[in-house]
């Protein structure tokens, strides 16, 4: 008799109606595992550039250092974001999700300006922060349908 009761799931007393069902975002879950990759390969790529365009062009020394310090703050907010839209998403946290939402607009404006306001824009950034523009674009969009489909059934 006790060893049926460890086994057997507690059913709720009464007409208690029980949803199993996860409301996680499949796509944007998928989404932020490929942007994870691609980051690795984004900022591996937008470093070695950076360093590169240092030595071969003339790039003005007030210029040169905080642009720098641009691509590591902007890899550090872009680690939080993947990690918090993530985590966010399994959980169902709306509050997470919005925080999300946040940092990727922080994120989708450093993209345009290593796409189009940095000293010089090789063809090559221009495709990688592009790129990055529409994985985060669509991360929002699907961030946002998430949290309406988390907070439908509350």
């Amino acid at each position: 008799k006790h060893l049926r009761f460890c086994l057997l799931p507690q059913m709720p007393a009464g007409n208690q109606k029980v949803d199993f069902l996860s409301k996680a975002s499949l796509p944007l879950q998928i989404l932020l595992f490929f942007n994870g990759c691609y980051d690795f390969l984004f900022f591996g790529a937008t470093i070695g550039i950076h360093i590169w365009k240092g030595v071969e062009f003339p790039y003005p020394r007030a210029r040169y250092g905080p642009e720098f310090v641009l691509i590591f703050a902007f890899l550090f907010i872009e680690i939080m974001r993947l990690s918090l839209g993530s985590r966010g998403n399994k959980t169902e946290n709306t509050g997470t999700m919005v925080l999300f939402l946040v940092l990727s607009l922080f994120s989708i404006l450093a993209n345009v300006f290593l796409s189009f306001v940095q000293v010089y824009v090789l063809r090559l950034d221009l495709v990688l922060n592009v790129v990055g523009i529409v994985l985060v674009v669509l991360q929002f969009l699907l961030a946002i349908f998430a949290i309406l489909r988390f907070t439908a059934g509350r």
